[in-house]
């Protein structure tokens, strides 16, 4: 009995591991109809602070959950901004004429919805849960 016991407690401890090695990264995915487009980490950026507004032909919507650790490490590994900050930078921008505030939602789920319901649509999501959107860059 013990014997079983020891063998389910490795195998599970071994199971824990594997998970954790394959935990996929922060990305910036986007609408099936970016399919095709990459984006290096000046254009990630020139994306994000409304430098660039069109990709592959279609004007960029930027999509957003309130928080999200994914969103959260990305946004500081590429423009050195929280979540907080970059909406904040996007309030000023859209209240002095300077572009479109991000469409935000609840929840991460809810903002790759509308993300691959909306052509030309972006948002910063884990890459393990980007079905349904063309992954742009990752982390």
């Amino acid at each position: 009995m013990k014997t079983k016991f020891f063998h389910l407690l490795v195998f599970g401890v071994g199971m824990l591991r594997c998970a954790a090695a394959v935990q996929a990264e922060p990305a910036l995915a986007g609408h099936d109809g970016l399919a095709g487009q990459t984006l290096d980490a000046d254009g990630i950026k020139a994306v994000l602070m409304g430098k660039k507004i069109t990709l592959g032909g279609m004007r960029v919507v930027i999509v957003m959950a309130k928080a999200g650790g994914a969103q959260d490490a990305f946004l500081q590994s590429h423009i050195g901004m929280t979540t907080s900050q970059f909406q904040n930078y996007w309030r000023r921008l859209f209240m002095t004429g300077g572009g479109t505030a991000p469409k935000i939602f609840e929840t991460e789920s809810d903002a790759r919805k509308f993300a691959a319901e909306t052509p030309g649509a972006i948002v910063i999501t884990d890459s393990a849960n980007a079905r349904g959107l063309t992954i742009l860059a990752a982390n």
